[in-house]
C-alpha cells in the first residue's frame, strides 16, 4: 500500500471532516466534544459503537444532547489515518476515542497531547500504547480484547480431523495482526500443523491472497480481526467456496457471511467498556493512571449452511456449546 497521501485524498478527508464537524454542530449538543475514528463501517465496529455510546449514556453522556461527536474513518486505508487524527487534533476535540489497532498506533503518534481512549483493539502494547497494561502512554487508556487462538486451533481440529496445514491472510502492516499470527505459529506448531502464511498489503490484493493461500496444500482457512482482510472478506468467501475449503473465523458478527465457523468475541462488552473510560477522562481522570483492561467474551457461532456445503457435522459438544 501506498504510504503517500495524494492531493485528492487530503481534500476528500478534509472535506468529511468539515461535514462531521458541521453536522456535529447543527445537532445543537453542547458538552465535551470528542472524536471517534475507526478503521471502516463493518459488522464488528458497529456492534462496538453501540457498546460506546451506551458506555457513555449510562455515565451520563448522550450524543447530540450533552456530548458533541465528531465522527471518522479511513474507508479502509491505513495511510488516511494520521490525517484523521490531526483533523481531530485541529478541531480541539477533547478526547479522541479509537477503534481498531491501526488507529491506536496512529493517535499515540500524533496526538501525544490528547487524551486518547481505545476499544475494538487485541493488543494495545503492541499498538505502541505502553510497555504493559498498568505501565503506559500518560495520556493513554481502553480496552484490549486478545482473540482465543488455542481454541481456534482446537476448533479447527474438531472440524477438520487429522488436518495437517491450514492457511491465513492478513496485513503485516497491522500490528494487531502480526502479534495475533506470531502467537498463532506456536499454538499450530505445538499440535503438528503448519501454518501458511500470506499477506496482503491492502483491500485489492485480499481475494488473490487467499486463492494463493488455499493452493498450498491446506485443509482449512484462518482469518483473525485484520482490518484489510475483513474489508474484502466476501473474497476471501469466494476463494475458499472456489476451492471447496472450510473457513474458520474469530470475529462472530461475519460468519453468516459464509464462514463454517467462528471462535471469537462479542465486541459490545469492549465498546460499553471503553465508553465508561471515556466518559471517566471526560469527568477529569488522568487516563495516564487507568490501567488498561482486557475484556475478551468468548463467543462460538456456527452456520450450519456453510457447513452442509462441504460435508461437513458439527459434533454435539459445539452445537451445544454455540447455543450456551
Amino acid at each position: 500500500m501506498s504510504r503517500n497521501i495524494t492531493r485528492r485524498q487530503m481534500l476528500l478527508t478534509s472535506s468529511a471532516a468539515a461535514f462531521t464537524l458541521a453536522a456535529c454542530r447543527k445537532s445543537g449538543a453542547k458538552g465535551p466534544r470528542i472524536g471517534l475514528l475507526y478503521f471502516a463501517p463493518e459488522e464488528g465496529a458497529t456492534l462496538c459503537m453501540k457498546g460506546i455510546f451506551d458506555g457513555l449514556a449510562a455515565q451520563g453522556f448522550n450524543k447530540n444532547q450533552n456530548l458533541d461527536v465528531l465522527s471518522s474513518h479511513a474507508n479502509g486505508e491505513i495511510s488516511q489515518i494520521p490525517m484523521l487524527v490531526q483533523n481531530f487534533v485541529t478541531q480541539g476535540v477533547q478526547l479522541i476515542l479509537t477503534m481498531t489497532t491501526p488507529c491506536l498506533t496512529a493517535a499515540c503518534t500524533a496526538a501525544r497531547d490528547s487524551k486518547i481512549v481505545f476499544t475494538y483493539c487485541y493488543d494495545p502494547v503492541a499498538a505502541g500504547a505502553g510497555k504493559s497494561f498498568s505501565s503506559h502512554l500518560p495520556n493513554v487508556t481502553g480496552v484490549g480484547s486478545f482473540p482465543p487462538v488455542d481454541d481456534t486451533v482446537s476448533l479447527i481440529q474438531k472440524l477438520v480431523p487429522g488436518v495437517k496445514a491450514v492457511g491465513t491472510v492478513y496485513n503485516s502492516s497491522e500490528a494487531n495482526s502480526v502479534k495475533v499470527i506470531s502467537v498463532a505459529r506456536d499454538v499450530f506448531a505445538k499440535k503438528g500443523i503448519k501454518l501458511q502464511e500470506v499477506t496482503a498489503t491492502n483491500t485489492s490484493e485480499v481475494f488473490q491472497a487467499a486463492q494463493v493461500a488455499c493452493y498450498r496444500g491446506v485443509q482449512a482457512i484462518w482469518v483473525t480481526g485484520d482490518n484489510t482482510a475483513l474489508q474484502s472478506f466476501d473474497g476471501i468467501v469466494k476463494a475458499t467456496t472456489d476451492a471447496k475449503l472450510p473457513l474458520i473465523i474469530n470475529d462472530p458478527e461475519f460468519t453468516a457471511r459464509g464462514a463454517v465457523a467462528c471462535c471469537g468475541l462479542g465486541w459490545y462488552a469492549p465498546g460499553k467498556a471503553g465508553g465508561e473510560l471515556a466518559a471517566r477522562v471526560l469527568r477529569g481522570e488522568d487516563p495516564g493512571q487507568i490501567p488498561f483492561e482486557e475484556i475478551a467474551e468468548q463467543k462460538l457461532v456456527l452456520n450450519q449452511q456453510a457447513a452442509s456445503r462441504l460435508g461437513i457435522v458439527f459434533p454435539p459438544d459445539l452445537q451445544a456449546a454455540a447455543k450456551a
